[in-house]
């Protein structure tokens, strides 16, 4: 019999995907309004940066979970996909936050779906 198991870093991955697919689209609403009500660009730099922080450890999470993938024979798919989106925010900052976003979104539809190996 056939037994399906998930990987725990694909799951954590649609999770961090679906979490970067808000920030991503609020990007570009947070660090125009923050930086308006704020009057200089130290809090926007701030912001931003974190954001970029976080794409950076988004990429180094997808890129562990594609190897782990690999190895198992799962679809790379919603892997490759989280890459892209994260690379696109990582690379254009807020200004292709909308971009990203679908990308991640969809990524993580793929990632959440069919996560499963087999073990015989």
């Amino acid at each position: 019999m056939i037994d399906l198991k998930k990987l725990k870093i694909n799951t954590a991955c649609g999770i961090v995907d679906i979490v970067a697919s808000f920030f991503y689209f609020f990007s570009l609403f947070l660090i125009g309004t923050f930086s308006g009500a704020i009057g200089a660009s130290d809090g926007t730099e701030a912001l931003s940066q974190i954001l970029l922080i976080f794409a950076i450890l988004s990429i180094v999470l997808h890129i562990v979970s594609f190897f782990q993938s690999k190895k198992v024979h799962i679809r790379l798919l919603g892997v490759i996909l989280g890459l892209v989106g994260h690379g696109i925010y990582l690379v254009s900052g807020a200004y292709l936050g909308w971009l990203a976003m679908i990308f991640t979104i969809v990524a993580s539809v793929f990632i959440l779906r069919d996560n499963h190996y087999s073990v015989l």
